[in-house]
This record gives C-alpha cells, sequence and structure tokens, in this order.
C-alpha cells in the first residue's frame, strides 16, 4: 500500500487470472479459410507451450477430449457469502449473474470474473433462472411463489404472483410466447409471456414439483417430481403422455439434449444416478453412475451434444460421453477402483473425467459457456467456481486439491519442491582453472584406442591414447609413430592410399 498526497490508498496493480478466449477464437476465424478441406482439423501439439493453438471446442467437434472443463481457474464470493443457488450465462457469454439465497442477483464478468453489478432483486431466495432465446428478458422465480420479469440490465419490469409455495424451475417455449413453471405445490403452469397470464395448469404428481424443462423445438414438456417419477406433458392439452418409473428417489433436475437432434433427456436424482432416456423408444438406454451420494443438477455441452456434466451433493462434478462404448467404460473403472465388481449390463456407464473435490459442499446449480471453453458451478459453500479446459499436456492441473484432496496434494506438493530444491542445490565439482592448466601437459597412461588413431603427450587418453600393436586396424591405413606425431613431421607410410608420396604412390602414373 502507498499512501498519496491527498491521504487516498492506492492499491499497487495486481494482475488477475484470466482465460482470453479472444486471440484463440480470431486465429480460428482466420485459417479455417485456409484449410483445404472442411475436414482438415488443427489439432494441438501435446506441449503446454502450445495452448495458443488450441482452438475453441467448434473446431473440435468430433472430438470431445478438448472440451473437458477440468482445470481450476477462479473463485468469486460476495464480501457477505450466501449460498448460490442459480448460476446463468449471458446469452452473449460476456458476463455471468448468479442468484443467492438472500434474493440477489450478481454479475461477474466473463473473462476475468471479478465483480461487476449486485442488485437485491427478490424478497426471497431466487430458486431459478433462466433467459429467453433471443437474450432479451429474463424471468426469475423465488421461495415465495413470485415470478419477475428483468431485462438485461436487471432492471426489474413486471412482478407476477405465480403460485403459493416456493417455486422450482422455469423455462421458456422454443419461440419465447409462453413460459412454464414448476412448484412445490404439486403443479406446472403455463403463462403467456406477453400478457402475463395463465393458459394451462398441469396436475398429475403427487408431491412436490422439483424441475420442468420444455424440448427446444417440440411442444412437449418434461417435468419431475418429489414422487420420483418423470412425467411427459403436451402444453396444448394440457395431458400427461407418458411416466418413466426409472429412479428410486427425488428428481433434482431433467434437461432436454441441445443439440443433435434433441432426442435424449437427461434426469438425476437423489438414488445418485443420472439416467437417458430416449424420446423415440420411451426408454432409458443409459444409466450414469459414479457419484457416491445424491446428484443435484446436469448440464448439457452446447458444442458436444453427447457431452454432460453433472454435480452431486458432495461437491464432485463428473463428465460423461454417451459415444464411450460401455463395456470400455466399465473396465476403465474397474482398473482406478479395483473394489468395485464388473458389471454385465450394457447400459452403464461411469465417468470419462472427475473432479472429486470441486467444492466443499453440494453443487446446487451448473451452466457452460456459451462457446463451451468454460463450465461455471454454483454451491451450497457460498462459492461460484470456473473451470477451464486443461492445457495439452498439463500434468499440473489435476495435482491440486480439486483433484487429490488437501492433504494428499500438499504431500505431493512438497515432494515436488523437495525434489526442485535438490536440483537446485546439487553443484557439480569442478576443478580450478590452474588444475586445468597442469592437467593439459599431463602425459596419460596408454590405453587402447580406436583404430587409425596415434598416440600424443598431452592429449586425453579416449582421443590419443598409444596404439597396440594387437589392436585392429582399418585397412589401408597405419598408425603414425608417437615421435613423430606432436613434431609435424611426415609419416614414413600413407595414411590414406594416394596421398603419400610420389615414389610411395600405390597407383601409377598413367592410371591418372
Amino acid at each position: 500500500m502507498e499512501r498519496a498526497e491527498n491521504a487516498r490508498i492506492i492499491q499497487k496493480p495486481m494482475t488477475r487470472r484470466t482465460v482470453d478466449y479472444g486471440s484463440n477464437l480470431s486465429q480460428y476465424v482466420l485459417n479455417r479459410h485456409l484449410r483445404s478441406n472442411m475436414y482438415h482439423v488443427h489439432v494441438p501439439r501435446p506441449n503446454p507451450n502450445h495452448i495458443l493453438n488450441l482452438y475453441p471446442p467448434c473446431e473440435y467437434k468430433y472430438n470431445y477430449a478438448n472440451s473437458l472443463c477440468t482445470k481450476y481457474i477462479h473463485t468469486s464470493a460476495n464480501k457477505a457469502r450466501h449460498v448460490i443457488n442459480v448460476v446463468r450465462w449471458t446469452p452473449d457469454g460476456r458476463r455471468l449473474l448468479t442468484g443467492s439465497s438472500t434474493g440477489e442477483f450478481t454479475l461477474w464478468n466473463g473473462l476475468t470474473f471479478n465483480f461487476e453489478l449486485i442488485n437485491q432483486s427478490h424478497d426471497y431466495a431466487v430458486r431459478c433462472a433462466e433467459w429467453s432465446s433471443d437474450g432479451r428478458w429474463l424471468i426469475s422465480g423465488d421461495g415465495g411463489g413470485i415470478i419477475k420479469y428483468f431485462e438485461p440490465n436487471l432492471n426489474n419490469v413486471k412482478i407476477l404472483q405465480a403460485h403459493e409455495m416456493e417455486i422450482r424451475d422455469v423455462a421458456f417455449s422454443p419461440n419465447d410466447s409462453k413460459f412454464v413453471t414448476a412448484s412445490d405445490d404439486g403443479s406446472l403452469k403455463i403463462w403467456n409471456f406477453q400478457m402475463s397470464v395463465e393458459e394451462q395448469k398441469l396436475t398429475g404428481h403427487g408431491w412436490d414439483v422439483k424441475t420442468v424443462d420444455w424440448h427446444p423445438s417440440k411442444g412437449l414438456l418434461a417435468s419431475g417430481s418429489k414422487d420420483n417419477l418423470v412425467k411427459f406433458w403436451d402444453p396444448r392439452t394440457a395431458s400427461c403422455l407418458a411416466t418413466l418409473h426409472g429412479h428410486k428417489n427425488t428428481i433434482m433436475q431433467a434437461s432436454f439434449q441441445k443439440g443433435f437432434g434433441n432426442n435424449y433427456l437427461a434426469t438425476v436424482s437423489r438414488d445418485s444416478t443420472c439416467r437417458i432416456f430416449d424420446l423415440r423408444v420411451m426408454k432409458d438406454i443409459r444409466v450414469l453412475r459414479g457419484h457416491e451420494k445424491d446428484i443435484n443438477c446436469v448440464t448439457w455441452h452446447p458444442i458436444h451434444g453427447n457431452l454432460l456434466t453433472t454435480g452431486g451433493s458432495d461437491g464432485s462434478v463428473n463428465h460423461y460421453s454417451l459415444d464411450e462404448p460401455p463395456v470400455y467404460s466399465q473396465q476403465k473403472h474397474h482398473e482406478k477402483h479395483p473394489n468395485t465388481t464388473l458389471s454385465s449390463s450394457s447400459h452403464l456407464l461411469y465417468p470419462i473425467a472427475e473432479i472429486p473435490y470441486a467444492h466443499e459442499l453440494g453443487i446446487w446449480s451448473m451452466q457452460y459457456h456459451p462457446l463451451g471453453h468454460l463450465l461455471c458451478t454454483g454451491s451450497n459453500d457460498k462459492t461460484t467456481r470456473f473451470w477451464s479446459r486443461s492445457r495439452p499436456e498439463d500434468e499440473e492441473s489435476f495435482l491440486d486439491r480439486h483433484h487429490l484432496g488437501e492433504e494428499q496434494s500438499e504431500a505431493v506438493i512438497g515432494q515436488r519442491r523437495a525434489v526442485a530444491e535438490e536440483e537446485d542445490a546439487y553443484e557439480p565439482d569442478e576443478t580450478s582453472p590452474v588444475e586445468n592448466l597442469s592437467n593439459a601437459n599431463k602425459t596419460y597412461p596408454s590405453m587402447p584406442s580406436l583404430p587409425g588413431l596415434g598416440n600424443a603427450p598431452g592429449f586425453a587418453p579416449s582421443v590419443a591414447a598409444a596404439a597396440s600393436s594387437a589392436n585392429p586396424q582399418i585397412p589401408g591405413m597405419t598408425h603414425a609413430p608417437t615421435q613423430n606425431y606432436g613434431n609435424h613431421s611426415p609419416s614414413t607410410g600413407p595414411f590414406i592410399p594416394g596421398l603419400g608420396s610420389r615414389h610411395q604412390d600405390p597407383y601409377s602414373q598413367s592410371y591418372r
């Protein structure tokens, strides 16, 4: 700190950690026009210094391994910390919006992750929030059953008493003309967005409705309840189309696939499983395991349609790929955890990447950046954390406390620090310059030498050792006598045929 003349405290400049995707994106836009064909994909070299050549995930549509957000970047928290219930990226990806248990909305910079704005938007805890498809409106629900309309600058334009109990989830229709709300009163309501009037009321769940999602391109709703059921609804007739009985505990979140046909529905439950339902056959095709406790939230990758991420109540984050064969996934998981038994099920899938200690407490909400290179998580530990893709062949990102735990990470860091100190303290044995000069005129004992090399005083034994008559010789080459080697006198015999004296030349003049 430095005190200026006007008695104001001026802080010294401090560098902030950032994920600058602008240079990579501009380089990708430039180079994609120079490629020979559309299938020519640039692959970064396995070196951390080639992070500049790591393009956005849209370049690697057929390789999801370059889009796994496993590297810890930054933790953002307000001065007055509260539980983070909702995290939502703005449609342009420049800012992140978080909703807390005290009804506050906080905006964070999406590049440097620093604080920008805080607004007391609700009187109760913010339970859900969703942006419209065009990015012009934000609707949010709180613990008092109230729905509010906001502009992008968080200016509240309308208040609507939608339910008598807490609103758990909200979702827009594909054309933003309607939205649906789910509440603890066991019902779902479809509202006209412009008129703010109720159009349909969906009843059929026997308990609290925890989640609801509107299909991205169809007139189809999916809801999950505390009665362990997943129901599909027709928003036009308010009728239940089908009911799925796969889970054994409360459904925490249901989310439709974004892209690649939108044919899948992912549901997470407190039975520690995530199930993938195929809308074409109306049954689960994959059962995702890997969490030891309840799973609270799930999100799909915006670029890779078969890549999804889940967050557990123990603070862990798991990445799954539906393209991975179940048999290979089970074998790989059994190698890491030998105590687990191999299953004969063709639907069981384990994570391809894990962050066991992402948060200290349960994760309530998570969402990917619109470009897919960042992942944000909001937790019960009152923090918001950002995760990015690792550098190519960067092993350091998997040795932090989020992957190994606090104690094991400190032990690994201590070992690496000790090895580094030993390398710095190592000093090779070096003789003084006087000893080097004295050794220059030293005569070394005779040692076997390479064929064709003689012996000279003052040379290293390995280079100019005495030649023994028993050593094998190269045909056409003889050894120079020791006494004449250092006097630069011509040898009695030629070393190479054709380079000796004229009378000793084995080739005749006529031949030349």
